[in-house]
């Protein structure tokens, strides 16, 4: 079996097989090019609530990182999201976000807590075919005159529930599912940086064993 060496995102050396890397970069050689847009799922991944479409609105802001509902319901961004989405936006990364929810929710969420700003694309959608959300972000992209191969682009999602059928949508996407792949949100520029710095295995990291 051939096993790749390569590195997680903490940079320890770790021996990757073909299934470690066909799930985080959609191939099984590991040879990638640099990320260019960054897409973030919302629900348990940049705030603790699972769906945040059935809350009562109009939603209130409590403080900085939390709003509430009217059956005081409280929802709250984990910690680093404004911090991740900074360092997005220093690296010069196209950020967007793909998630099933309604998009008045979202939207109010964005502009109570500040973060639409953040985000070059919003693709809210309410139904869970993120293919086509992922699908109709690569076109829109597109007729921008910004066209992106597949390893172009990091999803991020806390659920692989949709990942396959994205990939056969738009191609060998990366991935990091968030509470397995990742713990913390900074873990995503940690990746990101050590992509770039090496975004192919350099000859001769591969052994057989």
């Amino acid at each position: 079996m051939r096993v790749a060496i390569f590195s997680d995102v903490h940079g320890n050396a770790v021996g990757l097989d073909a299934s470690w890397l066909t799930k985080h970069t959609g191939r099984r050689d590991g040879s990638l090019m640099p990320v260019r847009l960054v897409v973030l799922d919302l629900d348990l991944t940049l705030w603790d609530h699972r769906n945040v479409t059935g809350l009562v609105r109009p939603f209130r802001r409590v403080d900085d990182e939390t709003i509430e509902d009217q059956g005081e319901v409280r929802v709250t961004l984990f910690p680093g999201v404004r911090a991740l989405l900074e360092g997005l936006r220093e690296r010069g990364l196209i950020i967007a976000c793909a998630s099933w929810n309604d998009p008045q929710a979202v939207e109010e969420i964005f502009d109570l807590l500040e973060l639409g700003h953040y985000f070059d694309h919003r693709k809210v959608e309410p139904h869970p075919h993120k293919q086509l959300t992922i699908s109709a972000l690569f076109a829109e992209l597109a007729e921008g005159g910004i066209s992106l191969a597949p390893d172009q682009v990091l999803y991020v999602d806390d659920r692989t529930l949709h990942l396959d059928a994205v990939r056969a949508a738009v191609g060998p996407i990366r991935f990091l599912q968030y509470g397995v792949d990742i713990r913390s949100l900074d873990e995503i520029l940690r990746y990101l940086d050590r992509a770039e710095a090496s975004p192919a295995l350099p000859a001769g990291t591969e052994r057989s064993t």
